[in-house]
């Protein structure tokens, strides 16, 4: 009996160990099939888009500055430009334009700023040229500035409504040089005749005191140097006649022979 119980006991012992090496083995394959999948999920990764970065940088306004500094520069009158405005106005063939500063600032503006000589000496003040809107100033030695109508050269601009008077009148710039030819140098206040000089006429006629005038510019020619002699107007109907006293700065009336 006891022999029996002690086959049994065995038995079942056996039968213990065979299930506790089974459950071990389990643990072991389910282990191993763990650590595999952890492995093949590290190998492959799942790809993440990539994003562009953005732009921080940040807007200095170099880039407006420039824009601005070059609209300016293209705007800007040439000196040739502001010179030949001058000439129009003026217009004087013989006179010399000395450039003396090309950026001078006055106010919110900058200029040009020239000094017209006739040979004998400057004709103040000198003249402003604005270097965007091309206006045309006078420029005191105490720095003030005046519309450019007050500068001794300035001349009324031609409508075309004294050239037709004078077309049907039938007397021309050729009559008006004519007649002033009729007048002594002394009076005229020149040093010699006047058929001596080389004459050039204003493309315009200019009034003075009243009266329309053609303008008549008398020169020296010295070769490379034309020299301002003098300035006459003589009336398109050829009433009255003037020269320019640069010493009185003021035009004199010339009284016929």
């Amino acid at each position: 009996m006891i022999k029996k119980r002690m086959k049994i006991t065995f038995i079942c012992f056996l039968l213990g160990c065979m299930l506790i090496t089974a459950c071990r083995k389990n643990d072991k394959e389910n282990q191993d099939n763990t650590q595999g999948n952890t492995i093949e999920t590290t190998v492959s990764p799942t790809a993440t888009p990539t994003e562009a970065p953005e732009d921080t940088a940040e807007d200095t306004g170099e880039s407006d500055t420039q824009d601005t500094k070059e609209q300016t520069e293209t705007e800007s009158i040439s000196e040739k430009d502001a010179l030949k405005l001058i000439q129009d106005i003026t217009g004087e063939r013989g006179y010399y334009f000395d450039l003396l500063d090309d950026h001078l600032n006055v106010g919110d503006s900058t200029y040009y700023i020239y000094l017209i000589n006739d040979g004998s000496g400057p004709i103040e003040p000198n003249v402003l040229v604005d270097k965007v809107s091309g206006e045309l100033l006078c420029y005191y030695q105490d720095g003030n500035t005046a519309p450019f109508s007050e500068h001794p050269l300035y001349t009324e601009p031609d409508t075309g409504e004294a050239s037709q008077t004078a077309g049907k009148e039938d007397f021309t710039r050729e009559d008006a040089l004519a007649q002033l030819t009729k007048i002594s140098s002394q009076d005229l206040g020149l040093p010699a005749e006047l058929k001596e000089y080389k004459i050039m006429f204003d493309d315009w006629t200019s009034n003075i005191k009243g009266n329309e005038c053609y303008g008549i510019n008398v020169y020296s020619d010295k070769g490379e140097q034309m020299i301002n002699m003098g300035r006459f107007y003589v009336a398109t109907d050829g009433s009255v006649m003037y020269r320019f006293d640069s010493q009185l700065d003021d035009l004199i009336e010339i009284k016929a022979e």
